[in-house]
């Protein structure tokens, strides 16, 4: 697929089968854990719900590298980005369907099915609540997107601070940052491991790796050698084996875990993502890109929000025993999706459709409303069948790449 027809504009292939990767082995590991759950039958999905916080991982490395590259492509057809629009896109797409769990949780605590201390609240409504020690389960997963924020708080102000030759720099200094971050806790201060696993300043490598995959390969000598090591079928072997290999580590020592795997992790899950955007026609690019797999990673935010309501290890009701568990969070995350999250990523369209300047030559900005205008003035003259059937085709395929987009986390 030539570069033009993904990296500089339109959706990315397989990111959303990834997403639905990631959010179904967060999935497994919290269902694993609740009244009901068949360790012996579902043997396999119990072995890949032990080491489910990968997941959580893909979804830092996904975040770095897509949000480096839209800010890129800003940057690439503007001249400049945009800081104002930008923070206002990610409070559409993270704030709602998250303002609406909180509300959910308070009328749980009102009922009397739920136990936040005053201090959760605070954090988890400032994004924060990374930093803290065991707090109540309905909120406790909020950590990662408290990651995910500071990230977008972050690193747009580097991208345009920094010249363009130091943001690859900026990337890899935050991954070791972290990396050494991890050991300095280890070794001078074991008893704060728990904690170096949740801070924001010990978790960016997987987020850094995403941005750096990012910026190496808007470089065409760096997307040229991407290219060249993802089209080796065995470095792609070499690298789910790696990533294999560290996850089996890590149930094995906790210091493993926490001083090793994540930085490989990371590294691995980077690669891989690359080798599938890059092949979306191989098998595995094949796989990612069918419909129910799009889907799920579509509702991959909702998901991730909603499951702790359900898939809950300390409370015992029928809402949270398994498998009716599993089905009753896929219908929450979907109603949030659709009544709660839908409405506010149609703002967050309109506002990355039409509030930035094109340069000149380049396409226009506000395409979908061109279309609009253009499909009523077909109508009107009323050309051949075939032209109308290829018009309704090609904003069909437009709206689908810019979905991804305004989905992006």
């Amino acid at each position: 697929m030539a570069e033009t027809d993904w990296l500089r504009r339109g959706r990315i292939p397989c990111l959303d089968g990834v997403r639905a990767i990631a959010v179904a082995l967060v999935l497994l590991a919290h269902a694993r854990r609740t009244v009901g759950w068949p360790a012996g039958a579902l043997a396999p999905l119990d072995a890949a719900g032990r080491v489910g916080h990968v997941g959580v991982e893909a979804f830092f490395v996904l975040s770095g590298f897509l949000i480096t590259t839209l800010m890129l492509r800003e940057i690439d057809r503007t001249d400049r980005l945009d800081l104002r629009a930008f923070y206002w896109r990610r409070v559409l797409r993270i704030v709602p369907a998250y303002a609406a769990l909180l509300g959910v949780v308070a009328g749980m605590q009102l009922a009397g099915l739920a136990d936040v201390p005053p201090r959760d609240w605070l954090l988890a409504g400032t994004y924060s609540i990374n930093f803290v020690r065991r707090p109540a389960w309905e909120l406790g997963h909020a950590w990662s997107l408290s990651i995910e924020e500071h990230f977008y708080l972050l690193w747009p102000l580097a991208i345009v601070l920094l010249p363009a030759r130091l943001r690859f720099r900026s990337a890899m200094a935050a991954a070791a940052a972290s990396f050494v971050g991890r050991w300095i806790v280890l070794i001078a201060f074991p008893r704060w491991t728990a904690m170096a696993e949740l801070w924001t300043f010990t978790r960016l490598d997987a987020i850094a790796c995403g941005c750096a995959l990012s910026l190496v390969a808007w470089s065409p000598r760096g997307r040229a050698t991407l290219d060249r090591l993802a089209a080796r079928n065995v470095l792609v072997a070499g690298a789910v084996a790696l990533l294999a290999a560290s996850l089996y580590a890590s149930t094995r020592s906790a210091k493993v875990a926490v001083g090793v795997s994540y930085a490989v992790n990371a590294a691995c899950i980077a690669f891989l993502v690359w080798a599938a955007a890059a092949r979306p026609r191989s098998v595995v690019g094949r796989l990612l890109e069918l419909r129910p797999v799009v889907l799920v990673g579509v509702l991959s935010y909702s998901l991730y929000l909603w499951q702790q309501l359900f898939l809950h290890p300390f409370r015992h009701d029928w809402t949270t025993r398994f498998p009716q568990n599993l089905v009753i969070t896929v219908l929450v995350a979907w109603a949030s999706y659709r009544f709660v999250e839908s409405s506010y990523l149609r703002i967050k369209e309109r506002a990355g459709s039409c509030r930035e300047p094109h340069r000149a030559g380049s396409p226009a900005r506000c395409a979908p409303a061109l279309c609009d205008v253009a499909g009523k003035a077909a109508s009107a003259r009323q050309p051949p069948v075939s032209t109308r059937i290829a018009s309704a085709s090609s904003r069909t395929a437009a709206t689908l790449e810019r979905s991804q987009l305004t989905r992006s986390v």
